[in-house]
């Protein structure tokens, strides 16, 4: 019979991260293309993000890639994945209130392109997409 010292004790799981890999957030979109996201509504107004390198992004509240500070918007809302030319998506992530593109509410998923308008919550995020552009610093 094994001598189990933790019985009945809560014990943390540990994660081992070579069992998983971190989303990949480069290489995935053209280096002369731009993509920056604008908060226009809500309570980060005026904040600009820059998210031109791709990947997937965590939209939602503490601990998000992209955090907003909106109590309307789930701690997990939506994603955005941004892998190449021609492949810019959203997708709710079975948030309360839903993510909205352009008004209508996004199902799975649905494609981005420049000047798309994403709401979660109360808050509105315009999509900006310039291909070809020349970086005027870092």
């Amino acid at each position: 019979m094994s001598d189990d010292r933790t019985f009945g004790q809560a014990v943390a799981t540990q994660v081992d991260s070579r069992q998983h890999r971190e989303r990949l957030k480069e290489s995935l979109v053209p280096e002369d293309t731009g993509i920056w996201l604008r908060v226009e509504h809500g309570p980060d107004a005026g904040r600009s993000l820059s998210v031109s390198s791709g990947g997937v992004y965590l939209i939602g509240r503490d601990g998000a890639d992209i955090p907003l500070q909106d109590p309307k918007v789930s701690r997990k809302h939506a994603e955005l994945g941004l892998y190449g030319p021609g492949a810019l998506l959203v997708r709710d992530l079975a948030s309360t209130n839903g993510t909205l593109l352009n008004g209508r509410r996004v199902g799975d998923r649905a494609k981005l392109v420049d000047g798309d308008l994403i709401q979660v919550g109360d808050t509105r995020i315009r999509v900006h997409i310039v291909e070809k552009s020349i970086p005027i610093s870092e």
